[in-house]
């Protein structure tokens, strides 16, 4: 057989085998699709039947993120107390998971569970220090509420893996233009993923939500969002550790479906 004619075929045979390939991914999808469809539709009739009107497009089918245990991180604590008072920062081990950070600018006091609180003369131009802060420590959704004499709050929620963790926040305390205390809570970056603990999917969260309105007789009449996102454990004795949670966005309340236990909660 002549080499052309056999590379010919060669040709023909893998063309066939994409476009073989392309109608099973083709059919895939299709049917993903077919699934999901029914599955948002049984949802609705379902939130409907119980007076509560479920946005379609809240309905997700992403995975949501792994659960991880945290180490802390000293140096990065100390960072952060450099951030705000400069780089001669005397460091002191206060006892109990508490280290404290001075200077002359002020004090920075680091706990073991994630929170922090600093006071002193923290920095001038509030906007930019809070900026500068959020970006280089983890913080999203920054809003600034400060009067014609430089005096108010600030506040941001903090994020890992692109991922808000809820209750993890902080506030700047602004007086005549300087940032005077800083509190709230600051996670190390990156973990140990936690692969024993369950997944629970979107759809689930919702039915697990549903249940729990009805037990509780909890008066929510729509849901409009649905998103991923991590909630904060900590104590003395566990390390801290991120559990994901589905957040479900309500005319009332935000809830709070816990992925590994399908627990309900709200603010």
């Amino acid at each position: 057989m002549e080499t052309s004619r056999l590379k010919n075929i060669i040709i023909l045979i893998l063309v066939l085998v994409n476009l073989f390939l392309l109608g099973f991914l083709g059919v895939r999808r299709t049917s993903e699709y077919a699934a999901h469809s029914r599955s948002v539709s049984e949802l609705t009739s379902l939130f409907a039947d119980d007076g509560v009107t479920l946005e379609t497009r809240a309905v997700v089918f992403d995975d949501p993120p792994q659960a991880l245990t945290l180490t802390r991180d000293i140096e990065l604590d100390q960072k952060m107390a450099v951030f705000f008072l400069g780089s001669s920062v005397t460091v002191s081990d206060e006892g109990g998971g508490i280290y404290a950070f001075t200077s002359a600018a002020g004090r920075v006091d680091s706990r073991a569970s994630g929170s922090f609180q600093a006071a002193g003369s923290l920095g001038g131009d509030p906007a930019s220090v809070c900026r500068t802060f959020c970006r280089s420590f983890g913080y999203r959704d920054l809003a600034m509420d400060f009067d014609k004499t430089g005096t108010g709050t600030a506040t941001a929620q903090q994020y890992v893996d692109n991922y808000p963790v809820v209750g993890c926040t902080v506030t700047f305390q602004v007086t005549d233009g300087e940032i005077r205390s800083v509190s709230g809570t600051h996670l190390p970056s990156g973990g140990t993923v936690d692969t024993s603990a369950s997944s629970l999917s979107a759809v689930s969260a919702l039915t697990a939500f549903l249940e729990a309105r009805r037990a509780e007789g909890a008066v929510v009449s729509a849901v409009s969002d649905v998103a991923a996102c991590y909630m904060l454990q900590s104590s003395a004795a566990s390390p801290m550790a991120l559990v994901p949670v589905w957040r479900l966005t309500t005319d009332t309340v935000n809830y709070y479906v816990n992925c590994s236990t399908g627990n309900v909660t709200h603010d």
